[in-house]
């Protein structure tokens, strides 16, 4: 009897969906009631993508956002990227694991988020994009893992010192947080 190498060995095996499930929109599944209360949708977004296999499904929604500042007729951008995974063939964890490396790798400030899926964390960056180093790109993650389900919100925005600002960071975390519960419930979460 012939003995198969390691290498076909598929590692830890997938754990449970908790019940999630793909849906063909993924922000249409959540309202992002919070991030509305500050922003307005641009024209011809979210757009909206789910891929689906035997091993993996993907939804993914990307959205260009903006809102009025006060006191200017210059409108502040911002883009949100939602990504949920549906892991059935591999253990999700190892990955999940490696993504808090990458992050703590790049010096981002990570905080962990109890009472949200087995484990949640955000990572948090404000770093100068050029030369000049007054203008400054601003990205928080959240990030969730639920048995084999995975999930990411990326928030990001700019500004430039004594030119213009950008939502405080308590504000940010609390939408990320309220739309992913939101979002999450909705594709089948406790």
């Amino acid at each position: 009897m012939a003995l198969v190498p390691r290498i076909v060995d598929s590692g830890s095996p997938a754990q449970s969906l908790h019940g999630y499930h793909a849906v063909d929109r993924l922000c249409g599944s959540g309202t992002l009631t919070a991030f509305k209360k500050q922003y307005r949708m641009v024209d011809d977004y979210p757009l909206q993508h789910t891929g689906r296999s035997d091993s993996m499904d993907i939804m993914r929604c990307y959205a260009l956002v903006k809102r009025a500042v006060s006191g200017s007729d210059v409108a502040d951008y911002a883009t949100l990227d939602i990504r949920a995974e549906l892991h059935r063939a591999v253990d999700s964890a190892p990955e999940f694991a490696a993504t808090r490396s990458y992050f703590e790798q790049q010096k981002y400030e990570i905080t962990d988020v109890p009472n949200l899926g087995q484990e949640a964390y955000f990572a948090y960056g404000d770093e100068p994009t050029s030369s000049d180093q007054t203008f400054h790109d601003i990205n928080h993650y959240l990030q969730v893992r639920d048995g084999g389900m995975t999930y990411s919100l990326y928030w990001t925005d700019n500004y430039q010192v004594g030119k213009n600002t950008t939502l405080d960071r308590e504000t940010v975390r609390r939408a990320m947080l309220d739309d992913t519960r939101d979002i999450l419930k909705a594709i089948g979460g406790s």
